[in-house]
């Protein structure tokens, strides 16, 4: 079964199933993912100095162009850094996370670290093992998750707060093309079937 979108409803549960679990670094890799469309391994590549100034959240965070897709080759030129703002809720959860945190944890140590290796980063692997973990503990079947559907929520949010403007769409999310962006959007069939509608009437 291939990976979709996970409705709101089923993204909410999961943030809150995670929140009364206590566990604020997975919490914080799944909205920031959802809230920020940044790929998971250019969110394991973030750094606590990225997010957190050592008193408060940061307004907005850099990843720098080696870190995206496709910056780094003999087409690296033609890759930005990309810059997203961090929504209120979103800075909230960081200064959260940073409380579970050891005080002496360095600035620049990776912002999600794993369980068992002191301050060694998170890797894809363990991410997925931990959505798809957490997604069947609330009901919701395991194989319609993957790393890469914290992205695909993004653009489904993009596309509607722009009401269904593929363009905008594209650059707010970083595409190169905006067929790559309604790619994306394919799986959100109901929503283009009901625009298709609109046009039609």
């Amino acid at each position: 079964m291939s990976a979709r979108p996970l409705s709101e409803e089923e993204y909410a549960r999961m943030v809150e199933f995670l929140g009364a679990a206590g566990r604020q670094r997975d919490r914080l890799l799944l909205v920031l993912g959802c809230g920020t469309g940044y790929r998971i391994t250019e969110l394991l590549s973030l750094t606590i100095a990225q997010v957190w100034d050592g008193k408060a959240a940061r307004k907005e965070v850099l990843v720098a162009r080696r870190n995206l897709k496709g910056g780094s080759g003999a087409h690296c030129r033609s890759v930005r850094s990309r810059r997203v703002p961090l929504s209120a809720k979103i800075q909230e959860l960081v200064a959260e996370y940073m409380v579970s945190l050891a005080a002496t944890a360095s600035p620049e140590a990776a912002l999600f670290l794993t369980d068992r290796s002191g301050w060694t980063a998170m890797n894809r692997s363990s991410a997925f093992r931990m959505l798809t973990r957490t997604a069947k503990d609330c009901g919701i079947d395991e194989r319609r998750v993957s790393t890469h559907c914290l992205r695909k929520i993004f653009v489904a949010r993009a596309y509607r707060a722009t009401g269904h403007d593929l363009i905008k769409t594209q650059r707010i999310v970083g595409h190169r093309s905006p067929m790559t962006t309604a790619r994306y959007l394919e799986t959100d069939q109901s929503e283009l079937d009901e625009l298709v509608r609109t046009l039609a009437a």
